[in-house]
């Protein structure tokens, strides 16, 4: 089975032996760092390596000097990071590090990100390794997680039920066990129940965003691999079973199918934060690059069979329709939006119906996913048109506008802009990703195939397109303040059935169905322009699909309106 507890285990190796292995290969820094702009980043490394060369689980293949010279620099760079925390119990970042080190790393100034997930994880290290440890770095660990325990670091109230609030409250059960401070761990213990009951009745607002997501269940694996209390033990399998369950139903090879809340490079256009994902899921090929390590191969936590089989062995087309509410502590629902996902073993279509201003403009409205695959390896897996907005920068596929109205059905996506005419402000055109493969590219249209998939677009307005190392880039500029695409893809294997055997014949298919999808209408009554698109399926299903600049939308599938009804916060 793919997440047997040996197979669990074993992919647990290979990722330790990448990350030491990376680490050697990593260049020291004139101060003694490998990373400036992130100190976390060095302590991650640093236990990695450490473990890798310690650890007679990992069945280190290096050589006793190879061993040694790695464990010699793994301990020196965890010094290094223990050496610039705050320790002045006056200061009011005591507790903290700083995050980036800039120039001089002696006089970089605390920040409160560093401490939230790498305290955690300082205590998963040390609590596995301090009989490992020299004298000197053990006694180092210890004051500092002691100057944790003695700040304010956690001492934060449960307000907007978030993913720097899941790190505080798993720092409070961490902390209130070692120290046997009891009232402290009541108090984690209480939180981390209320953050779950919280996610079952208004649903997990940081849908999607995989960094914050994974630090949520790095942080409470923390609680679970440290903490033995029993009431404890028992909120942290509930929490971790329901955060991997989550996880799970937007799971596709490797990649988080659906809308992000927020989007890092590393997830757009291609899914790269994927450690936790292979030592838990393993179907998809071993990574070989590392763009978020933290804590990846430090936790024996095994999710459950039956939460991988039904993600890994998925032999139908699944819809999963969520409504979420947007609420902080109080419960007050400050909006509602509702998320669609279409999964096929082949690829998945899906995101989200309403725009949100998350934090830096992150959002990431919808695309076609494609499985993480060796046909992907050299090629980004994700293919979507978005308008670009604000903080958005040339060949950085994110940060959309908030213009612009979507519709999905299943294995189809359809999105209409109507932007302001003349507006200066406005970016001119909207912009395409699309994996590589073999590729049709028309006037206003195109027709591909990637990895085991057919894909093709409908657009408004004509396009330019640019051939890039990993994927298709396009532009398509708005015409009287109006674009819009339809995207449809279909796994090769269905295709077949329909009797399609080649890109040629996929793309007469599509054009016998559809020819002209957009038409635009000016209202005699009021002058208000309306943009409409018709698109016939390949399984025939009928969507219509219209927006006016009053802001009315309508949505059509084979001539009924669609509904919000069947959605369900889970």
């Amino acid at each position: 089975m793919l997440n047997s507890t040996i197979t669990v285990n074993s992919r647990r190796k290979e990722i330790v032996e990448l990350a030491a292995n990376k680490a050697l290969e990593l260049t020291l820094l004139p101060s003694g760092f490998w990373f400036h702009q992130d100190i976390r980043d060095n302590f991650y490394y640093a236990i990695h390596l450490f473990a890798y060369c310690t650890d007679k689980e990992f069945e280190c293949s290096w050589n006793v000097e190879q061993c040694k010279k790695g464990k010699e620099i793994a301990l020196d760079m965890i010094m290094r990071v223990l050496l610039l925390q705050e320790k002045n119990p006056q200061d009011s970042m005591y507790g903290h590090w700083p995050l980036n080190l800039g120039s001089n790393p002696a006089a970089a100034k605390p920040h409160p990100l560093p401490v939230e997930l790498m305290g955690c994880l300082l205590i998963l290290f040390h609590n596995k390794y301090q009989t490992e440890l020299p004298r000197e770095v053990n006694h180092y660990c210890s004051q500092a997680i002691l100057n944790i325990y003695k700040s304010n670091v956690y001492r934060q109230p449960l307000k907007h039920m978030n993913h720097h609030e899941s790190k505080h409250t798993s720092l409070k059960l961490l902390l209130g066990h070692l120290f046997n401070d009891l009232k402290l761990l009541e108090e984690g213990l209480q939180s981390a129940n209320y953050m779950l009951q919280h996610i079952k009745q208004f649903g997990f607002k940081e849908y999607g965003a995989l960094p914050w997501y994974f630090h949520w269940i790095q942080s409470f694996t923390c609680v679970w691999e440290v903490v033995e209390h029993s009431e404890v033990r028992t909120a942290m399998n509930d929490l971790l079973e329901h955060l991997w369950k989550l996880r799970a139903d937007y799971y596709l090879k490797g990649t988080w199918a659906g809308p992000h809340s927020r989007q890092w490079p590393h997830d757009a256009p291609k899914d790269k934060n994927t450690l936790l994902d292979y030592i838990q899921f393993g179907d998809f090929p071993l990574p070989n690059e590392i763009v978020r390590l933290e804590g990846s191969a430090l936790f024996t936590y095994k999710v459950a069979d039956e939460i991988v089989q039904d993600s890994v062995n998925r032999t139908k087309p699944e819809e999963i329709m969520r409504k979420i509410q947007f609420a902080n502590v109080d419960g007050n629902v400050e909006k509602e939006v509702h998320t669609y996902v279409y999964i096929e073993p082949d690829f998945a279509v899906g995101g989200i119906y309403e725009r949100v201003n998350e934090f830096d403009n992150e959002q990431h409205r919808w695309d076609i996913t494609l499985p993480l695959t060796e046909g992907t390896a050299n090629s980004v897996n994700q293919a979507f048109f978005f308008h670009p907005g604000e903080k958005y920068i040339l060949g950085d596929e994110r940060h959309e506008s908030s213009f612009g109205e979507v519709m999905f059905y299943k294995n189809m996506v359809m999105q209409l802009w109507p932007v302001p005419e003349g507006d200066q402000e406005v970016f001119p055109s909207i912009a395409g990703c699309l994996p590589k493969g073999e590729w049709i590219f028309e006037d206003v249209s195109g027709y591909g195939r990637a990895g085991d998939s057919y894909i093709t677009f409908q657009l408004m307005n004509k396009y330019n397109i640019e051939e890039r190392k990993d994927r298709h880039s396009i532009t398509s500029q708005f015409t009287s303040g109006w674009n819009g695409v339809i995207m449809e893809a279909v796994s090769c294997k269905n295709a077949l059935s329909l009797g399609i055997v080649s890109l040629d014949a996929f793309i007469l298919a599509m054009k016998e169905k559809n020819q002209a999808c957009f038409s635009h209408a000016c209202s005699l009554t009021d002058s208000t322009d309306k943009l409409t698109a018709v698109y016939t399926t390949l399984c025939n299903d009928v969507i219509e699909f219209s927006v006016d600049r009053l802001g009315n939308i309508e949505r059509l599938i084979n001539g009924g309106k669609h509904s919000f009804s069947g959605y369900k916060i889970k």
